[in-house]
């Protein structure tokens, strides 16, 4: 008889219970011997009776059973959000991994919410005091906050509000955020896109007008994104023309097209290298006027009036002037002291001004420029751009990563998302405040007009110029601006037949911008420096290169790597003394020192770094 049927029977008569079905089968069996069943049947008594014992001393339910403790592979995790494992089995080994541990998802802590520390400084107060008018100070009582993660923008240069979104210009790239909800921003425009053939360069500025977000390149062009199309198109061309053309927009206002019911006074642009304004649009004849002798900093339309904010000459103080039908009108006389200005908007009961670097709003009257109200903006960030709600005339200021709502205390977020930017960035104040330990290198004074200064156009190549001019006689010594390794320095260089001039100025033309090959091409002569933090100095068009300079070699500040010559520009065609100047460039990884910058603040920075 098979052993597991024996065990059965045995086990129903054993308990005292009627017989089953398979006891009723053994017992009919003929094969199994009776001495055979006596034997098996104690075997198997005796292992009931131990079995039994053991039954009777397990373990309760409630008791804990012991588990062996493993090595943790997560970061410590608060035990009110963490599952109780299920146990396994005594006789159940947990599985260990056979390669490399696999870490265990954790869940990540709610990020706290932003504050707003905004205590009124005592400047602040005196000014509004000794002005007779009120001190506005943003702070939580008054203000929203939302914080968007780290490396979503940095620095933005403009800021316009349409159909309760806005667009913000940071990094050379427009941002749309959602005005009605925290959420992360819509990429819309970035250097390199193609609008209608057209590649876009930087954007430099920005305005929302009623048929379309118009876009001032750095080239001089004006992009416009259809609001009812959604669609991208070139509203002005400005890049095929002569060699000679010098002028450098720097702003632009407006509030349609002209053609349209929306049109009351076209598009404005603001010249900084010959001081001029423009008037353009389509059905309405271009219009010119003067303007004082100053740095173009900002524009802005209300109507038929126009606000041109420029910087003076020679220090940081700004002017704001109003002018209706291109004349200049007398009555507007501000009285306060504009430093530092950065931004001027204007509607048809007030004029704003962002200055002290940011750090103050300044509203004045907009019949005779009379101060209103002064504003204390957030004295721990830098408050780069404003807008004003065009429907609920909300103030709304940016800063890094930060978005300020003025008159919605209470609206705190964490906006979830990703970083849009990655590695050093060149308009991080930060960043900029780092570079320490360098000098002029040559001379002592930076160039006075903008159009030699990074981030002007040159419209020769159709590009942007990428560093500082200065101009001294050919064959001046040059200086390394700081310690470092000279990682280029072209030793064998052979001035280019007039051939070359001719591909490299077609290839631009029919590219529609200068690629890295002509910008290479355009520099002649050349020395690079490597400094510390990953910075590079470039000098460039020398007539020279010191005889025993190399690459690899370390130079300290002030030593000699060249003489001032005009090596690869256009000029050296006509003598070897024609427009000879030192052409500087400071890169901060594979950004040039003035990129994604206002043409004021690269003056700015630079000046702080070659003086520091």
């Amino acid at each position: 008889m098979p052993l597991a049927a024996l065990v059965v029977m045995r086990s129903c008569e054993w308990r005292g219970l009627v017989r089953c079905r398979i006891c009723e089968l053994v017992y009919n069996s003929r094969v199994v011997k009776r001495n055979e069943i006596k034997y098996w049947w104690l075997i198997v008594r005796g292992s009931l009776i131990v079995l039994l014992l053991v039954a009777c001393h397990a373990t309760p339910a409630s008791e804990e059973v012991p588990v062996l403790e493993t090595a943790v592979l997560t970061k410590e995790v608060p035990q009110s959000i963490v599952e109780t494992p299920t146990a396994l089995p005594p006789a159940t080994p947990t599985p260990m991994p056979t390669q490399s541990p696999v870490e265990t998802a954790v869940i990540e802590p709610t990020r706290p919410l932003p504050t707003l520390q905004n205590p009124a400084h005592p400047d602040f107060i005196n000014m509004a005091d000794t002005a007779g008018v009120p001190l506005v100070v943003v702070d939580e009582d008054n203000t929203g906050v939302w914080q968007y993660p780290e490396d979503t923008f940095i620095h933005p240069l403009a800021f316009a509000i349409h159909d309760n979104r806005a667009y913000l210009l940071d990094a050379g790239q427009i941002l749309i955020l959602n005005l009605a909800m925290p959420e992360q921003p819509v990429l819309l425009l970035k250097g390199g896109d193609v609008i209608e053939g057209v590649t876009v360069l930087e954007p430099l500025d920005l305005h929302a007008a009623p048929d379309g977000l118009l876009v001032l390149d750095r080239a001089g062009d004006v992009y416009r994104y259809d609001w009812q199309e959604s669609a991208w198109h070139v509203d002005r061309y400005d890049r095929p023309i002569s060699d000679t053309s010098s002028h450098y927009y720097v702003a632009l206002a407006g509030e349609g097209n002209a053609g349209t019911a929306l049109v009351r006074n076209g598009r404005y642009l603001l010249e900084t290298s010959y001081n001029y304004t423009m008037l353009y649009a389509d059905g309405v004849q271009q219009s010119l006027w003067n303007l004082a002798e100053a740095r173009g900093i900002d524009i802005a339309a209300a109507g038929d009036v126009v606000y041109v904010l420029a910087q003076n000459m020679y220090d940081t103080e700004a002017q704001l002037t109003k002018y209706e039908q291109t004349s200049k009108v007398g009555e507007f006389q501000p009285a306060t002291v504009i430093d530092q200005a950065r931004q001027v908007l204007a509607t048809e009961t007030a004029v704003y001004i962002l200055d002290q670097n940011g750090k103050r709003l300044l509203i004045f009257t907009p019949q005779d420029g009379q101060l209103q109200t002064l504003m204390q903006l957030p004295q721990d960030d830098v408050i780069s751009a404003f807008g004003i709600h065009p429907e609920t005339n909300q103030l709304l200021f940016a800063g890094k990563n930060r978005l300020y709502l003025f008159d919605r205390p209470g609206e705190l977020a964490n906006v979830p998302g990703q970083p849009l930017l990655t590695g050093i960035q060149p308009h991080d104040f930060a960043v900029l405040h780092a570079i320490t330990g360098f000098a002029p290198p040559i001379g002592w004074d930076i160039t006075t007009r903008d159009l030699q200064m990074p981030g002007a156009p040159r419209h020769y190549r159709l590009g942007v110029h990428q560093g500082a001019d200065f101009y001294w006689a050919r064959d001046s010594q040059v200086f390394a601006a700081a310690d470092g390794i000279v990682i280029r320095a072209t030793q064998d260089y052979e001035p280019p037949f007039p051939a070359a001039f001719y591909d490299m100025r077609t290839q631009s033309h029919e590219l529609g911008y200068t690629s890295e090959e002509a910008l290479d091409f355009y520099r002649g002569r050349q020395v690079w420096i490597e400094h510390e933090n990953d910075i590079v100095s470039r000098y460039i068009h020398l007539a020279s290169v010191a005889w025993d300079l190399e690459e690899g070699q370390p130079v300290q500040q002030g030593q000699l790597v060249g003489t001032v010559g005009n090596s690869g520009s256009p000029a050296s065609l006509e003598s070897p003394d024609s427009d000879a100047h030192l052409h500087f460039e400071l890169w901060l990884g594979d950004y040039y020192l003035g990129q994604f910058l206002r043409p004021v603040e690269t003056r700015d920075w630079l000046s702080r770094i070659l003086h520091h």
